[in-house]
C-alpha cells in the first residue's frame, strides 16, 4: 500500500493576504512543497508582498504578486484570471485575507487603538456593547473577511469546476467559537460565517472533486497579536493558557496544517474546520 505524501509538485496555489503572517507562511511552505504560488494583498507599498514573491522564486518556483482588494468583485475576478493566464490552472486557493476592525491600509497600531477605545467605552457605561459598534467598521470587517472569502471562492470555483478538481482552504479563527461578549464582535461573527461558508461550499462543490476546509488559528504570533506581544503581562497571561509549550505559536504551524489540507494526505477530508491553537481554547482563563 502506497502512502500519499505532502508534495504539491506541479500545482498552482493562489493565496490572499499573503504579505506576512499566516498568508506568507503558507506561500513559502507551499513553494517548498513544490507548488507555483500566486500571492495577493491589499497593501503592497511596504515591499513585503514583493519580498515574499522573491523568496518563492529563490525556492525555484514561479510566483506572481498582485495588489488585490478582496472586497471588490472586479479585482477578485481579475486576479483569478491573471493567475489562469500566467499559470494555466488554479489547484489551490487559500482565503487568508482578513482584518480586525480598521481600514486595512492603516497601520496596526491604529486598529489596536480603535479596538481599545471601543472596549473602554463599552466597559465604562451602563449600556449594551452593541450600541458602540459603528456601521463603517462592521461593513469593512464583514466585506473583507466574509464577503472577500465568498468572492474569491466563487471566482476560483468557476475555474476549478472546469478543471474537474480543486482545493479551497479558508482561514477562520478560534474567535468563531467564542461565547458571550466576544460573539458581538464583527470579527468573531465574520469568522464564524467563514466556518458556515466552508461547510456550504464543501457540500456544493464536492461533486466536482473540489474539497473545501478551514483552519481556525488562535494564539499565533502575528501582527494581529501585536497588542499582546507588546505587553509582557498580557503575553504571560495568554501563553499560560497555551497548553502545548506555554508560548504563542508561529505562523508556520498553521501553514503546515494548510499543507496537509492541500495535499493528497487529506484527499477525503472536506467541510471541516481544524483548530490550531496549542490548546488555548481548552484552558481556563486566569483570574
Amino acid at each position: 500500500m502506497s502512502i500519499p505524501n505532502l508534495s504539491l509538485e506541479g500545482r498552482v496555489a493562489l493565496i490572499t493576504g499573503a504579505r506576512r503572517g499566516i498568508g506568507a507562511a503558507c506561500a513559502l511552505t507551499f513553494a517548498e512543497a513544490g507548488a507555483d504560488v500566486a500571492i495577493c494583498d491589499f497593501i503592497v507599498d511596504t515591499g513585503e508582498l514583493a519580498a515574499v514573491a522573491e523568496e518563492i522564486k529563490r525556492l525555484g518556483r514561479r510566483s506572481l504578486a498582485v495588489r488585490t482588494d478582496v472586497k471588490q468583485k472586479s479585482e477578485v475576478d481579475a486576479v483569478v484570471q491573471r493567475v489562469v493566464d500566467e499559470f494555466g490552472i488554479i489547484d489551490i486557493l487559500v482565503n487568508n485575507a482578513g482584518i480586525r476592525g480598521s481600514d486595512p491600509s492603516a497601520e496596526p497600531q491604529i486598529e489596536r487603538q480603535q479596538v481599545r477605545t471601543t472596549s473602554l467605552a463599552a466597559l465604562s457605561v451602563d449600556s449594551g456593547r452593541i450600541i458602540h459598534l459603528d456601521e463603517e467598521s462592521w461593513d469593512r470587517v464583514m466585506d473583507t473577511n466574509l464577503k472577500g472569502c465568498f468572492l474569491c471562492s466563487q471566482a476560483a470555483a468557476k475555474v476549478m469546476i472546469e478543471q474537474g478538481r480543486g482545493n479551497i482552504i479558508n482561514v477562520s479563527s478560534v474567535m468563531a467559537f467564542e461565547k458571550g461578549f466576544a460573539e458581538i464582535s464583527p470579527y468573531s461573527i465574520s469568522k464564524r460565517g467563514i466556518v458556515m461558508l466552508t461547510e456550504g461550499l464543501a457540500a456544493d462543490l464536492g461533486k466536482y472533486n473540489i474539497r473545501v476546509n478551514a483552519i481556525a488559528p488562535g494564539g499565533v504570533a502575528t501582527e494581529m497579536m501585536r497588542d499582546v506581544l507588546d505587553s509582557p503581562q498580557r503575553l504571560k497571561r495568554v501563553e499560560s493558557r497555551m497548553l502545548l509549550g506555554n508560548r504563542l505559536i508561529k505562523p508556520d504551524i498553521c501553514a503546515h496544517v494548510a499543507l496537509f489540507l492541500a495535499s493528497d494526505l487529506s484527499a477525503y477530508v472536506t467541510g471541516q474546520t481544524i483548530i490550531v491553537d496549542a490548546g488555548l481554547t481548552l484552558s481556563t482563563p486566569a483570574e
